[in-house]
């Protein structure tokens, strides 16, 4: 099969690629518009779909994504209220919904285990952010109450197994994730079918001093975000003696995606260029899943994409596209794509589902803080590793639970020092009553889960006893 030179992508675009569009500084728009504040705010928030039905039973049912009185057909009758919603589908499939965009370009879309997302587009601050998370909430449980359908955060479906939840995205790349996966071994089919997470995604600053920080420093505290706010303690209906099942599940998974990108260049040159070598290297030894050319064959050789771009496969070399696909599918702690993607935390309930935002902008956001920051932990980062595997307990090591103590202080405080866009009045409360519940006390939401369980004297985790612990927390701030 020949291809079009022109079309073939070679080591030197794929640099230039990274370069221009993975790692820019932030916007001279915002710039102009915002000289005051420190950067823009993403959210995205990954959420279990559940039957009410069945929130007795000791394995409540998802929602299948298509069919009859399915996902699909709920979030399709929001469109009556929402006639400027765009619902993307494929167009073999008509029944087949991709996503939909919203208003606000902000955008409705599915994990491959059904789970529903929402991700808000950049806003120029966080409380702008927050206050459409909240608005689209509400129409998307508004919705779900007509459909007899409740929507659950935590950070891993606790009940159900990969095949007992199936592959709900059925189009062609999940079909060969899928195959790539399953050979490689459980946990790449755990992660598309059963995680859930809460990820912050934050600009790379306006000088090439600030980007190089900013990912440093969110590649440093990643292992203490993971601990922090460790929320998936049970697994197909059993506690796993692990604080977060979901980090376990991309600690596990094929290495050459996950993890951490080198870093030791970019503590020495702490510029630009460092930051694009590193995850440069980190992209190009990544396997590659599949070959679209080849009708989405899954590769289960360890091919990198050093190998596709230098050799090919079956005769077919890799373009742009499959450059772009190769770097979606790319699962570091911390991704870049036009801006930070930090992945490193577990979807929290409703309740705290701001936390991970104000602690992520009060430690990147605030100069102050994130230069301590930097000088507590870069002393500390050939203990990256070790950090990383310590976090599935949570804070049970007490070094761990010192630092994440620390640096919780250091996120608090540099949140209290941002623009008041960034926060309301219930905000900084909010973040102070987490760390006095949790992270004070060398616990984390894992641990009152499984404190709740125990007390309700059950053997895995059930939808009243997550009820009765949101209302406790819910009293407590009052």
């Amino acid at each position: 099969m020949a291809d079009d030179a022109q079309d073939l992508i070679t080591a030197s675009g794929c640099f230039e690629y990274i370069q221009e569009k993975v790692f820019p500084l932030r916007s001279a728009d915002y710039c102009v518009k915002y000289p005051q504040w420190p950067g823009q705010v993403g959210i995205e928030i990954e959420m279990l779909p559940l039957r009410k039905a069945s929130l007795t039973q000791a394995k409540p049912s998802t929602v299948a994504l298509f069919g009859s009185n399915s996902l699909a057909t709920y979030l399709g009758s929001m469109q009556k209220e929402h006639k400027d919603w765009r619902y993307n589908v494929l167009p073999e499939e008509p029944d087949h919904l991709l996503n939909i965009q919203l208003e606000d370009a902000d955008q409705i879309s599915f994990e491959p285990g059904g789970q529903l997302e929402f991700s808000t587009r950049p806003y120029p601050c966080l409380l702008e952010a927050a206050k459409r998370v909240s608005q689209v909430q509400a129409w998307l449980d508004k919705a779900a109450e007509q459909a007899g359908i409740r929507i659950f955060q935590i950070g891993m479906n606790p009940w159900l197994s990969v095949d007992e939840i199936g592959l709900q995205m059925t189009k062609p790349r999940y079909k060969a994730m899928d195959r790539f996966f399953t050979a490689d071994g459980p946990d790449g089919r755990r992660m598309m079918r059963q995680t859930c997470t809460i990820q912050v995604n934050l600009d790379f600053g306006g000088s090439e001093e600030m980007l190089a920080k900013r990912y440093l420093a969110s590649n440093l505290v990643a292992p203490l975000a993971t601990a922090i706010f460790a929320n998936s303690p049970f697994l197909e209906g059993q506690p796993t003696g692990l604080k977060t099942n979901r980090g376990a599940v991309w600690q596990k998974m094929d290495p050459t995606r996950t993890g951490f990108t080198q870093l030791d260049e970019v503590v020495r040159r702490l510029n630009r260029r460092a930051c694009v070598d590193a995850y440069l290297e980190k992209v190009m030894q990544g396997r590659v899943v599949f070959v679209e050319k080849l009708n989405y064959k899954a590769i289960e050789t360890k091919l990198s994409f050093r190998d596709w771009v230098e050799h090919g496969v079956e005769g077919v070399r890799p373009t742009l596209k499959d450059f772009q696909t190769h770097l979606s599918l790319m699962f570091p702690e911390v991704r870049a794509r036009g801006f930070i993607e930090l992945r490193s935390v577990d979807c929290q309930h409703r309740f705290w589902q701001m936390v991970p935002s104000a602690f992520y902008t009060g430690l990147l956001y605030d100069d102050t803080s994130l230069n301590a920051l930097l000088d507590l932990l870069l002393p500390l980062r050939p203990d990256l590793f070790k950090h990383w595997k310590l976090s599935l307990q949570g804070l049970d090591d007490p070094k761990m639970a010192t630092l994440a103590q620390k640096v919780s202080r250091l996120a608090m405080d540099g949140f209290a020092r941002l623009p008041q866009c960034f926060q309301d009045p219930e905000s900084p409360k909010l973040f102070e009553k987490f760390y006095e519940t949790f992270t004070e006390r060398g616990l984390t939401p894992a641990d009152a889960m499984l404190e709740s369980s125990r007390q309700a004297q059950i053997p895995g985790l059930s939808v009243p006893v997550l009820d009765r612990l949101a209302a406790a927390w819910a009293q407590s701030l009052t």
